[in-house]
C-alpha cells in the first residue's frame, strides 16, 4: 500500500469518525426542528390525520362492510376504537400546542 492510499483511507476515517461524533448534536438539531414545525403546522395536521382515520374507516366500511363487522364482533366496535384514536390526537394537538406556547413565551421573554 502506498502513502497516497495510506493517507486517504486515513482521511476518510477521520471524517467518518468526527461525523459519528457530531451525529448526536446533529439529530438533536433535526428533532428540535420538525418540533417546532409540528408546533407551529399542529391544527392542520391534526385535522389532516383525523380526516385520513375517518377516510379510511368509511373506505373500509363501504367496500368491505361485511369483513369490517365480522372482525368488529370479534375484536372490538370500529366507531370505539376511531374514537380513541381521534381523541389521542386531539390530545397530542393540546400538548404540542401547550408546548409551543411555553416555546413562544421564552422567545417573547428573551426579546425584552
Amino acid at each position: 500500500m502506498n502513502r497516497v492510499t495510506f493517507l486517504n483511507v486515513r482521511g476518510r476515517t477521520r471524517r467518518a469518525a468526527r461525523a459519528l461524533k457530531e451525529s448526536p448534536a446533529v439529530v438533536r438539531r433535526r428533532l428540535s426542528a420538525a418540533e417546532v414545525w409540528v408546533q407551529d403546522h399542529a391544527v392542520g395536521l391534526g385535522i389532516t390525520a383525523v380526516a385520513v382515520i375517518l377516510t379510511a374507516a368509511g373506505l373500509l366500511l363501504r367496500f368491505r362492510p361485511d369483513q369490517v363487522i365480522e372482525q368488529a364482533k370479534l375484536l372490538a366496535p370500529v366507531f370505539t376504537i376511531v374514537s380513541i384514536v381521534i381523541s389521542a390526537v386531539f390530545g397530542f394537538i393540546k400538548w404540542v400546542r401547550k408546548r409551543r406556547r411555553a416555546r413562544l413565551a421564552t422567545t417573547e421573554a428573551a426579546r425584552l
